[in-house]
């Protein structure tokens, strides 16, 4: 019986896990090519530190690097032997600042297994920093097949997406006639030169390119999502004046995250969600993806994003798997095989708990089933962004709690989840709730366990009437401003801060 360790990496806003199996005897982290974890950081030695298991007994060592090993409460000397225990902590400060970890890795357990395979493990996301130097290569292919120097599972990818290609000393992208096209910048190219710092979109993944290297986090997350300063302003039917109906959002979703966007008539829900998926971009402010702004690159972040209206869009007669079917011939990759598109399908039918009604007419569908069908088809597209737009209304109380419960499920399953509901009685399966006031008012972003305390109420219901009375808005406002999501918001993006001091001083 084999021993194997379980770590949760954290890198910014990235979270993952890794497992590695006692099979193998020694894993290095750093730098090199030569390590079973890349670490891509200029500073970072090319073996920074190992964990190996001995004699049953998992322990860490340092391997000299200018960047020190944190352990704990402390920093490691070279070639120093820590045993590891659940709970422990190891930290690289990679940004010049010692108080600062900026990747850390928690050992979350230690257990027996009977796995006989080596090598690092991952665990519903995948989430190794990868580099691929062109200039030796000289040509790298990217693609869903087989044979690419970089391969990606999405089915929105062709089996040869793209190429960067060194030659004549300088390189360039070009695009092999993908379905779902190859994006420079925000915008679809064809061939195009790179330069330093170019950003390279495919469906579901980023390549930043610098000094003849690409490199791109292999992860299957959801991405976060921040709002900073975003206004929506239209014309007042009634007076021809300007009106904001979305009014000064700053909030950020953090991946792999269920948040619900409450409110009642008038709050400027719907807005703020066209604000996010970008039908109706925002007048003011900015909407970012895994901290890159989302204005004038829209297009490249199409094949993240699910969508599910609120009103249904299928044909009843169709069954269930044939629906699918034709919407993964639309959604995923032209040169897609048979096999594939019913892997496809298979896996969002099972996705959504639909399984044992493939063969089912979607005219024979309750009418929480025929919501999972519509999740389903934004599933086949592999989103990392899903948005939900009133997926329980009209629906009985049981399966309001079902679809709140697959929603937190997906969230859980590398995909982050917002939703816009006005039902209550189930919030409490959601990570977040953002409270919007009448006007497109933010009032609240936390935790549903904080709601009542924070409106001084007893009836989540009592909270509706309060954020329709303009002057209780603005005081929650401002509330909101002083709380730890907005400072945290803020330290990452001080332009924030700026909406809060304006009305604060107001």
């Amino acid at each position: 019986m084999a021993s194997e360790i379980v770590l949760l990496i954290t890198e910014r806003r990235s979270r993952q896990h890794i497992t590695l199996p006692g099979t193998k005897t020694l894993y290095r982290f750093g730098r090199g090519p030569q390590c079973e974890y890349v670490l891509r950081r200029n500073n970072i030695g090319d073996v920074q530190f190992t964990i190996s298991c001995e004699n049953d007994v998992w322990r860490l060592r340092d391997g000299g690097s200018t960047v020190g090993t944190w352990y704990n409460n402390r920093y490691i000397h070279a070639g120093e032997s820590c045993p590891l225990q659940p709970g422990d902590l190891i930290g690289l400060d990679t940004n010049g600042d010692a108080s600062t970890q900026e990747i850390t890795f928690r050992v979350e357990d230690i257990r027996k297994t009977d796995t006989e395979t080596g090598g690092v493990r991952r665990e519903r996301e995948s989430g190794a920093l990868r580099e691929v130097d062109v200039r030796k290569k000289r040509r790298v292919l990217i693609g869903r097949g087989e044979d690419c120097d970089i391969q990606l599972t999405s089915d929105r990818v062709s089996r040869h997406h793209c190429e960067v290609v060194y030659k004549n000393g300088h390189f360039e992208l070009h695009d092999l006639g993908s379905t779902n096209g190859t994006y420079l910048g925000g915008e679809r190219v064809r061939t195009a030169v790179l330069e330093n710092g170019a950003v390279i979109n495919v469906p579901t993944q980023v390549f930043a390119f610098t000094g003849g290297v690409l490199h791109y986090n292999e992860y299957q997350a959801g991405i976060s999502v921040e709002l900073v300063n975003v206004y929506k302003t239209v014309k007042n039917r009634n007076t021809g004046k300007p009106l904001n109906i979305v009014d000064g959002t700053s909030m950020a979703i953090a991946p792999n995250s269920f948040v619900v966007l409450v409110g009642g008539s008038g709050t400027g829900k719907s807005s703020l969600l066209t604000c996010i998926t970008g039908t109706a971009p925002c007048t003011a402010g900015q909407v970012m993806f895994d901290g890159i702004d989302t204005k004038g690159n829209r297009n490249a972040f199409d094949a993240v994003l699910g969508y599910v209206p609120q009103q249904d869009i299928m044909h009843d007669n169709l069954t269930v798997e044939q629906s699918l079917t034709f919407t993964a011939r639309l959604r995923i990759a032209h040169d897609a095989t048979r096999a594939e598109i019913k892997a496809a399908v298979a896996r969002a039918i099972e996705a959504v708990d639909l399984g044992g009604r493939e063969k089912t007419l979607i005219s024979n569908l309750s009418g929480g089933q025929k919501k999972r069908v519509s999740i389903a088809m934004e599933l086949l597209a592999s989103p990392r962004l899903l948005i939900l737009d009133e997926p329980t209304s009209g629906l009985s109380p049981d399966l309001d709690r079902s679809m709140m419960e697959l929603c937190r499920k997906l969230s859980q399953e590398n995909c982050t989840v917002l939703m816009v509901t006005h039902n209550m009685s189930n919030i409490n399966l959601c990570d977040k709730i953002a409270f919007l006031g009448v006007g497109g008012v933010l009032c609240y972003y936390g935790a549903p366990e904080g709601l009542n305390d924070y409106f001084d109420v007893s009836l989540t219901s009592d909270i509706f009437e309060k954020l329709r009375d303009p002057e209780q808005i603005e005081e929650y406002r401002k509330k909101y401003f002083t709380t730890a999501e907005f400072n945290d918001l803020v330290a990452q993006f001080p332009a924030a801060a700026q909406e809060a001091d304006k009305r604060c001083k107001n």
